[in-house]
């Protein structure tokens, strides 16, 4: 396996190969550097501003061995892997609260190992819970989260990122009580030329994405800086002297690790209260890491493991961790860019991260020249292109309600911290769900009996009776999950139905659960309250398609034996409303309302020429008395002729090819079994079995063809009568079709 493994990452070596990873990776490289400045500034800013420097050192640190480590174990060839600014604009905000929380007694020099440990242990936790989601395969949580909720945070992100710019750029922050002193000359033209140079950035990158866009106009702000500079007669030292510059930063290398001993200036009981800050970084870089991975599967049209990148990303953060360094997962930007660039190598993330380490150890001097302006318009670019695109973009793609979800979060961040502004909008995302939820309906299809019949063929007569009684019967096709919202709403409903004087006397409420995940305690409730109204009425619930679990909630409190005359449990819909129309059919019969049902042989008698009767018709015909169970028709076997059943009822059910089988119809007396395969010509699609003792005339091919030759005017009759029959079923069937289509 490693052997296969170096192998691989020679073969990038070859120079179709190498040219394009190179220059991917030089302006990965220089573009990630700049960035990483940008959030050390973020960072460390205030009290902190002295050791800007080493804050670089950590940010680029982080993004050389994570860069490093996920480049070459990612399940994405070509995957860039750097410090983050979402996690690290959180940090911003733990590092002022941090310093705000620690006695006035407090060194500069314990405020910022403080600040590290804490930044530690965000890197810490946030790689140990990346391996631990990897691990237990929770990378397909990202699809729960609300998108509003992802969009408000970001938004809020957006907002943090500017601010930080303009502390940088300006010492200042955008508060009411700061706005005052933004606004003052010397201070506006220090923030003032970053935001210019920040709009410029996002105007252009907004018509255009191609990859040498940022690295050029960062390169051209900093000579127009320089120029402007040179013009002034201004020296390189005033600018310094002026705070116009990062530096200068120390001799040596940037990167400065904690030594053991400076682990007891640390004030564990600050950390400890921002214990939710931490927190809410794992759970936005494990949000972030998850949505760039999906992008970039659809940037590149190929699968991801998402589960593998969070190991490969954890195990990144833990070793980073060790060093200070702030959290890094794998970027969409410049992934992307390397696909694009046709750098779909290990060695083009190498390369990037590797530059950051030699900016890491030898930079030093080169980055203590970088214009503020720039570090801070880079910044202010990061968070306009958030602000914009969730605020400004959002509104023309989202409903009110999320947008307001996006504006709320965004404001409830500022206003009360990161997780409380996270926290209050997925509640609220929450409350607007279940209120969709519950306008939406729990009832997919709610029809009666006139419209909706069983898959029991019956005679014509039955089938009169039954569309007259049909309002007898109320079905109501259920779906989603029940839940306090909708089991009411559909109990509202039960009891406009039940109150209609409209309509006819409702005698069965036919429930049918296929389409139904899950219900709660709320919705048993609604239902032990339905049961209620079905007793006072005298109405008898049906309940069909219960899962296990389903039924098992309802028989403590609605399905209980002491009630078992008021309710029914059918397998499925089709048995429920057959059990509905055979009690309809006793009762009315049962009271003599109805004329006595033909036999088949008698409906024939009405319909065949006076001179071809009935019996005539015998005549070709084989008498069978089939005991229950006797096989008729056998599946896939060729047509064989027609059974009229005289008496008793048969079934045709599907063989499935695992072995299951299921009903497609029930035939009683009075109906006539096999005309579609013999008038189609093809073989049988289902097994037709008798369920009951029958008494049925089967008419053979061969019987048929003689009927045809002798009595061609009663072959005629019977053709015609058989038509009529195919015909009405096909109106009933379409007639259901559209119930169900409506």
């Amino acid at each position: 396996m490693t052997r296969l493994f170096f192998q691989n990452l020679a073969g990038e070596f070859h120079p179709r190969r190498l040219l394009p990873s190179l220059i991917a990776g030089l302006i990965s490289g220089i573009i990630t550097i700049m960035v990483e400045i940008s959030l050390a500034a973020l960072i460390f800013t205030g009290d902190l501003s002295a050791f800007v420097s080493h804050g670089i050192g950590i940010t680029l640190f982080s993004s050389c061995v994570v860069g490093v480590v996920v480049a070459l174990t990612s399940s994405f060839r070509g995957m860039v892997s750097v410090g983050q600014d979402i996690p690290a604009a959180i940090l911003a905000l733990i590092a002022a609260s941090l310093t705000a929380l620690l006695p006035g007694t407090a060194s500069a020099e314990e405020k910022y190992i403080t600040v590290v440990a804490v930044i530690s242990i965000a890197s810490l936790v946030t790689g140990a819970g990346f391996l631990l989601m990897g691990v237990f395969r929770l990378g397909g949580l990202i699809r729960y989260i609300p998108y509003p909720v992802i969009g408000g945070f970001l938004a809020g992100t957006g907002w943090v990122l500017i601010n930080g710019a303009v502390g940088v750029m300006a010492g200042a922050s955008l508060t009411p009580a700061g706005l005052g002193h933004l606004f003052q000359p010397e201070v506006t033209a220090r923030w003032l030329p970053g935001l210019v140079f920040a709009v410029l950035l996002y105007a252009v990158t907004r018509r255009t994405s191609h990859f040498l866009i940022i690295p050029g106009l960062l390169l051209a702000a900093s000579l127009v800086f320089y120029g402007i500079l040179w013009g002034a007669g201004i020296s390189l030292e005033a600018a310094k002297s002026a705070g116009w510059l990062l530096g200068p930063f120390p001799q040596g290398a940037l990167w400065r690790p904690l030594p053991l001993a400076d682990l007891r200036l640390v004030d564990w009981r600050a950390i400890l209260g921002n214990a939710a800050g931490i927190s809410t970084v794992l759970l936005v870089s494990a949000v972030s890491l998850l949505l760039n991975a999906s992008g970039l599967e659809l940037t590149a049209r190929q699968d991801m493991d998402l589960d593998h990148e969070l190991r490969s990303s954890g195990l990144a953060n833990l070793l980073a961790a060790l060093g200070g360094g702030i959290p890094g997962y794998q970027t969409l930007s410049l992934s992307a860019l390397g696909y694009r660039l046709k750098a779909d190598t290990r060695l083009f993330g190498v390369i990037s991260a590797s530059l950051c380490g030699l900016a890491l150890f030898f930079g030093g001097p080169i980055l203590s020249l970088l214009p503020k302006p720039v570090i801070g318009g880079l910044l202010l670019f990061l968070g306009l292109s958030f602000l914009v695109e969730w605020v400004y973009d959002s509104w023309f793609k989202l409903s009110h309600g999320e947008y307001a979800i996006v504006i709320l979060i965004l404001v409830s961040m500022n206003l009360f911290g990161v997780l409380q502004g996270v926290g209050l909008g997925i509640l609220v995302a929450m409350g607007l769900f279940v209120l969709d939820y519950s306008r939406a309906g729990v009832v997919k299809h709610a029809f009666s009996g006139e419209s909706f019949r069983s898959n029991v063929d019956r005679p014509k007569l039955y089938n009169q009776i039954l569309h007259k009684k049909g309002e007898l019967i109320h079905v109501l096709q259920l779906q989603g999950f029940l839940f306090f919202g909708t089991a009411n709403q559909l109990l509202h409903q039960v009891r406009q139905r039940v109150s209609d004087p409209r309509r006819q006397a409702l005698q069965f409420l036919l429930l049918d659960f296929r389409q139904v995940s899950g219900l709660d305690a709320s919705a048993i409730l609604s239902f032990n309250k339905m049961k209620q109204l079905a007793q006072a009425e005298q109405i008898t619930l049906l309940f069909t398609h219960l899962t296990p679990a389903i039924h098992k909630k309802l028989e403590k409190d609605v399905l209980t034996q002491a009630e078992a005359g008021l309710w029914h449990v059918f397998e499925d819909l089709n048995h429920g409303m057959a059990w509905c129309e055979e009690q309809i059919i006793a009762n009315i019969e049962a009271v003599g309302l109805s004329a006595k049902l033909k036999t088949i042989l008698q409906q024939l008698e009405a319909s065949l020429p006076a001179a071809a009767g009935p019996k005539q018709l015998i005549g070709y015909c084989e008498i069978i008395d089939a005991p229950s169970g006797q096989l008729l028709i056998e599946q896939g076997s060729p047509a064989s002729g027609l059974f009229f059943i005289e008496t008793g009822g048969v079934e045709a059910v599907l063989q499935m090819g695992d072995g299951r089988s299921t009903r497609l119809r029930k035939m009683s007396a009075g109906t006539i079994v096999g005309e579609i395969s013999l008038y189609a010509g093809q073989p049988a699609t289902a097994s037709v079995t008798t369920d009951q003792p029958s008494q049925i005339y089967f008419l053979s091919n061969e019987k048929m063809s003689v009927m045809e030759r002798e009595h061609p005017d009663l072959a005629a009759a019977l053709h015609k009568f058989i038509a009529q029959l195919m015909s009405e079923r096909l109106i009933g069937s379409t007639n259901m079709l559209e119930t169900l289509l409506k």
